[in-house]
């Protein structure tokens, strides 16, 4: 099946050709972990998955790579201000290294509860410092940094000719627009390779190097754990498109002068989730979490859900109203799963009809991820009563594969929960309730089934009568 992605070095859809027959090598740019990651970060990571899964169902072996920031990523992509994983440590009085593994864990439990499946590998910066010392050591020897005393050591981006090519930009433009700080700089868009560590204090995470005590800069440790660990050359790098002019720009001038051209052959950019005021980040100190909307009752699927129901190359807004409306959107597509495992019966697989419904849904999510077109073909596989029980069932198995939205899983989650019978205290608060509505005491009847509810059921009005149904975890 033909695979298109949006390259953002062309500028352009692109059909991917791998590397490798049938392997994809690519690395995605990981968490900084100073902090809880918010939602607007985890619509990345989604992505990423289903960018994995995608290749996964196309046959392909996936080799992916995810890097854990843990040292070297300052408060500004401009060189100055704290290390984020030190002022971290400052603001919750630990140690850098245990605010890296608290967040670190935090970040795991968020990915395993939106049901990411893990990276191949997800290096540590702080375990590859041998590695971005020996990149520096290859850069300064091919004549690409200089060092500010007291400061640290940097690239020349004069040096490298296509630098801002991946953000549309030119060196001259570049130059142009921004202001050189008097800070020793001979360019504003140089950066820092390595940092020396201050004078007259001792920082947490620093280490020897041939020009001195110090820690990496933050962008060098992308291109030394993805070139050890996914080779020279690889097929894709994605990221945030907040990373393109700054970050990956860098990247891209630190490697290709090491390996040669093209160091990655596709680069995929991820858009924002956009809240009410605007982008989502942790500059405020005032951001939603995954664990947030599981403790206001939201089912993590559900915001995975509400995420695939946009593009990951265009904005997407987030609201608590947009929840609840996906989060109906998700339920009614579980009962109507859970309707289909209790009436297959003994019905067989069509394998033709499998097939064709199998192939239009993948061939879409392998057309640049159109997940939201997707999601309108599983709406309509669900009414084509043309295709039966069985062969649905075994759709929406490929479909938990590709979407990871975890479908049957929920399904069959629904059902047990509803072969539970209610305690006979619920039930007769559900007769209570029965008998105030009759005698139009709403009051009463509202005040009873919250009482039902806060124990941990639901109360169903159907026209058979009220049913009783145990919450889902």
């Amino acid at each position: 099946m033909t695979i298109r992605l949006y390259n953002t070095m062309s500028r352009k859809l692109e059909e991917f050709k791998p590397l490798l027959p049938n392997h994809v090598g690519f690395y995605s740019c990981g968490p900084t972990v100073y902090w809880d990651q918010h939602i607007g970060n985890m619509r990345s990571f989604v992505n990423s998955d289903i960018l994995k899964r995608m290749f996964i169902e196309n046959g392909y072996d996936v080799k992916h790579v995810m890097n854990i920031t843990d040292v070297g990523h300052l408060t500004s992509d401009e060189d100055s201000g704290e290390d984020k994983m030190e002022k971290g440590a400052a603001r919750e009085n630990k140690s850098a290294w245990d605010i890296a593994k608290m967040y670190t864990d935090s970040f795991i439990r968020d990915i395993t509860s939106l049901n990411i499946i893990k990276p191949t590998f997800m290096p540590h910066a702080t375990d590859y410092i041998p590695e971005q010392i020996e990149q520096i050591k290859k850069l300064e020897k091919l004549g690409y940094t200089y060092e500010i005393p007291g400061d640290g050591i940097y690239y020349d981006t004069s040096k490298f000719a296509d630098y801002g090519a991946l953000g549309g930009q030119n060196l001259s433009e570049l130059r142009g627009g921004l202001r050189v700080d008097d800070n020793g700089k001979k360019n504003p868009t140089d950066f820092a390779l390595w940092k020396f560590s201050p004078t007259d204090k001792k920082r947490a995470m620093e280490w020897e190097s041939p020009w001195g005590v110090g820690f990496p800069g933050w962008h060098i440790e992308c291109s030394a754990m993805s070139m050890k660990l996914l080779g020279p050359h690889f097929d894709i790098h994605v990221g945030g498109q907040e990373h393109i002019k700054v970050h990956h720009s860098d990247e891209i001038a630190q490697s290709e002068p090491i390996v040669g051209k093209p160091w990655v052959n596709y680069w995929v950019h991820y858009e924002w989730l956009l809240s009410k005021d605007g982008k989502m980040s942790k500059s405020s100190g005032d951001f939603l979490t995954v664990q947030d909307l599981i403790e206001r009752g939201y089912d993590p699927m559900a915001f995975r859900y509400l995420l695939l129901l946009g593009h990951y190359h265009q904005p997407l807004d987030f609201s608590f109203e947009a929840l609840d409306a996906a989060t109906n959107g998700y339920k009614s597509i579980i009962r109507k799963v859970a309707d289909l495992i209790t009436s297959k019966g003994s019905e067989h697989v069509n394998d033709a009809v499998y097939d064709e419904w199998h192939n239009k849904i993948l061939d879409t999510v392998s057309d640049n991820l159109k997940t939201a077109e997707a999601l309108v073909y599983i709406q309509e596989l669900l009414k084509d009563n043309k295709v039966n029980a069985a062969t649905k069932l075994k759709l929406f198995e490929f479909i938990d594969r590709l979407l990871g939205l975890q479908f049957v899983n929920r399904a069959q989650k629904l059902l047990d929960i509803e072969s539970v019978e209610a305690p006979e205290e619920i039930k007769k608060l559900a007769e209570e309730r029965v008998k105030a509505k009759a005698e139009k005491n709403w009051e009463l009847a509202d005040k009873i089934r919250l009482e039902i509810d806060s124990a941990g059921w639901n109360v169903v009005d159907t026209k058979d009568g009220p049913k009783i149904i145990k919450k889902m975890a």
